[in-house]
């Protein structure tokens, strides 16, 4: 994990990476990065809960082609961004995942507990990102 704070012309924000393994276990050490990196900025357990949900559902997704991880809390909001490399097309929410169903439902949780989301292109891959406010 790497941790700085930074000021580029808005609040000093205090922010941290973490680099993923494509591989199960990331899920887990991305939800104990965040949960860390809230825990040492002072925030409040009901978004130190929603963040782990909402990284879990970002990372589980990303594992297979995973790089990184990158937090970031500014005056008011806790930004969260899940990078990886996939060339697959940007996700969208399905409003209406079928019950049985294995996946499909990441995204429709964060798009309902994140303040603010989305995706962008990064590289050959995506970034999926998500704000809480604090």
């Amino acid at each position: 994990m790497r941790a700085e704070r930074v000021a580029a012309g808005r609040p000093l924000a205090i922010a941290a990476s973490l680099d993923l393994a494509a591989d199960a276990r990331s899920a887990g050490r991305a939800r104990t990065f965040l949960a860390q990196f809230c825990a040492s900025a002072g925030l409040a357990g009901e978004i130190r809960r929603t963040a782990s949900l909402l990284v879990s559902e970002l990372v589980t997704n990303a594992i297979v082609h995973g790089r990184s991880l990158d937090a970031e809390i500014t005056a008011g909001a806790l930004r969260v961004a899940v990078t990886d490399d996939s060339p697959a097309p940007l996700p969208e929410v399905d409003l209406q995942p079928r019950t049985s169903a294995e996946g499909g439902r990441g995204l429709l949780i964060v798009s309902l507990l994140a303040a603010r989301w989305g995706v962008l292109p990064a590289g050959a891959g995506k970034t999926v990102w998500f704000e809480l406010d604090v």
